[in-house]
């Protein structure tokens, strides 16, 4: 569990699924009127949702009882990746998708990835500027379906630090 003020990050249980559903409906359909096609996120049903659940891949983020955020996180190699970040509208500007993926990147590190992957719609504006604040990078844009994706990432390994040359 994590606590960054209000917010409370925790997996998801099945329980949650219907709200979860909800959450990512409501932030993925605002995406829609940037993009030439609908979002993959808004075509998934509640069975692959739930899916995630069972799997331990689906994470929520919560103020005081109220379900506000999710994500997706998993392991691939050495490799985390971080998807399906939303956060209800009503809850933006409250630092609650910073709480979300500084939690994935802390459970991340202690899992020993080397580093995190993210993708962003590049017709999003906003999207690539919010996550190179926290410290990630473009390193490749991919052609999907006609939407320019920008495959962002980050360390998670210390940098050395830099010897001082003898006097």
């Amino acid at each position: 569990m994590y606590n960054y003020a209000e917010v409370t990050v925790r997996k998801a249980n099945l329980g949650e699924v219907d709200q979860i559903k909800e959450i990512i409906k409501e932030a993925y359909s605002l995406l829609k009127k940037e993009l030439s096609r609908e979002p993959g996120a808004l075509n998934e049903g509640l069975d692959k949702i739930s899916r995630h659940i069972q799997m331990g891949h689906q994470y929520i983020a919560l103020v005081g009882e109220v379900l506000v955020g999710t994500m997706r996180v998993r392991l691939r190699g050495t490799t985390g990746v971080i998807s399906r970040v939303a956060v209800k509208k009503a809850f933006r500007k409250r630092r609650i998708g910073l709480a979300l993926v500084e939690y994935a990147e802390n459970m991340l590190s202690y899992m020993n990835a080397t580093c995190v992957q993210l993708e962003v719609y590049d017709a999003v504006e906003g999207q690539k500027e919010y996550y190179e604040r926290m410290g990630y990078k473009e390193t490749e844009r991919l052609d999907r379906d006609g939407e320019t994706i920008i495959l962002m990432q980050k360390s998670l390994c210390e940098e050395p630090e830099e010897e001082e040359e003898p006097l």
